[in-house]
């Protein structure tokens, strides 16, 4: 059945504006919405599918899609396994980290001796402006200890399936203390 309905829509070609492969028992994503230009809403959710194909997958073929909506709930895309995180004690920042820090922390205190130094230094400049915000203690920091994804509820605005209750946010920990201090919703990414 599904394949029936993948041909049908091949040959509308940039025509076809939406596939609906919903609970068709799919073990994988058709490869060939690649040649679907026009696709605007793709619905594959409740199969069987484990990964997303490396058509579908690679960033350039994926933006040429210019998909509005893609439904993929109740499929097995997640690998659900813990994994401990491997830490050391004798994990130490830089000295430059340290001092990056601080100075990010004394600028969100308004420190204003601080602020006019900056001035006559563009580098430091430069590197504050590549800071991010753990997702636990929300400091700024620079390096991050580890690369997590938080689920959270997706705005208002958002058309979305009425199932999704909440979607993958990319978030980093500046350090082991605040993973271990993690909200529930907040975990690790790791390569399996």
């Amino acid at each position: 059945m599904a394949e029936r309905l993948l041909i049908k829509a091949l040959h509308g070609g940039k025509n076809t504006k939406i596939i609906t492969l919903n609970g068709k028992k799919m073990k994988k994503m058709p490869s060939t919405l690649e040649r679907l230009p026009g696709l605007k809403i793709l619905d594959l959710q409740n199969n069987l599918i484990p990964k997303v194909c490396p058509e579908i997958s690679s960033l350039t073929q994926f933006q040429n899609l210019k998909l509005r909506e893609f439904y993929s709930e109740g499929n097995p895309l997640f690998l659900k396994q813990p994994i401990i995180a491997a830490y050391k004690e004798d994990d130490v920042w830089s000295l430059q980290e340290i001092t990056l820090r601080f100075i990010m922390h004394q600028l969100a205190e308004e420190n204003p001796l601080l602020m006019h130094v900056l001035e006559w230094y563009p580098e430091v400049r430069n590197k504050i402006s590549q800071e991010k915000i753990c997702a636990v203690c929300e400091k700024p920091f620079l390096t991050p200890w580890l690369e997590c994804v938080e689920f959270v509820p997706p705005p208002k605005s958002w058309k979305i399936s009425r199932n999704l209750q909440l979607v993958p946010l990319r978030t980093f920990t500046c350090c082991h203390k605040c993973f271990i201090h993690r909200g529930r919703n907040l975990f690790a990414i790791a390569q399996a």
